[in-house]
């Protein structure tokens, strides 16, 4: 079995070395990034950069070196830029490129380097959540937990089992099926399966569920032309009738 490992100490100048070897044996952008990413990482060079330099060495120039810039440093990749640039991003997260290379002088190139491949930065995106909880929410939340905390310990299980919880939910007519559960195995030569988007039924109905620490009490399907305020996520009455 053929064993690979990964560089994690390179230079800029020794991977552009590789990439004039593999574009001069005739390999595609494509194929060198690839090649790249198994020997060097991930954060080696962008596939659009491998590309440039095909170009660049197709342009009969196989100098690897950075070309020196009039009125400028052999290289802005500096200690002292690379500190400035950690501190823009920390203070704005959404700072572009465009804006670090005006602000510091540099290059768009330097600016992307020194990002990518010597910070290590990333840009995604924020996870959507349902909702913010606010601090009066979270203050209501602690008195409510410490109250049942103490009615737990004065009641024991008996306060347990009369509390009674509920939810409501949309639930349509038809639900088509999820791409997880279409999901099926396939030789590498069999045709692709096409499956066509459906959209769920406008028809849909509001479901209110209650239930305690024995199972559910209640089924409600809520009809349209009435509505109803959501009740209090905990009602400690007696629901259930006594056996």
């Amino acid at each position: 079995m053929e064993r690979r490992c990964v560089l994690n100490s390179w230079s800029k100048e020794e991977v552009r070395v590789v990439i004039c070897y593999e574009w001069a044996r005739g390999v595609s952008g494509t194929e060198i990034h690839n090649r790249l990413v198994e020997v060097y990482g991930p954060g080696v060079m962008s596939k659009q950069m491998v590309r440039r330099w095909c170009r660049t060495f197709s342009d009969r120039r196989h100098k690897v070196e950075d070309i020196p810039r009039a009125g400028g440093t052999r290289t802005a990749t500096t200690d002292a830029n690379v500190g400035k640039v950690d501190d823009m991003i920390r203070a704005n997260r959404r700072i572009t490129i465009g804006e670090v290379a005006e602000e510091l002088g540099i290059s768009h190139e330097r600016a992307q380097n020194i990002i990518h491949d010597i910070l290590r930065y990333r840009k995604v995106s924020a996870r959507w959540v349902p909702r913010q909880l606010t601090s009066a929410h979270q203050e209501q939340r602690m008195e409510v937990s410490l109250e049942h905390l103490v009615r737990y310990h004065e009641d024991g299980n008996d306060f347990l089992f009369r509390i009674v919880t509920g939810d409501e939910t949309w639930v349509h007519h038809f639900t088509p099926e999820s791409k997880a559960a279409s999901m099926e195995r396939k030789h590498p030569s069999s045709p692709v399966r096409k499956k066509f988007k459906t959209t769920p039924s406008a028809g849909k109905v509001l479901l209110t569920v209650f239930w305690d620490a024995q199972g559910v009490l209640l089924l409600d399907f809520l009809e349209k032309i009435k509505s109803m305020r959501m009740l209090p996520l905990f009602i400690t009455n007696d629901f259930r009738e006594s056996d």
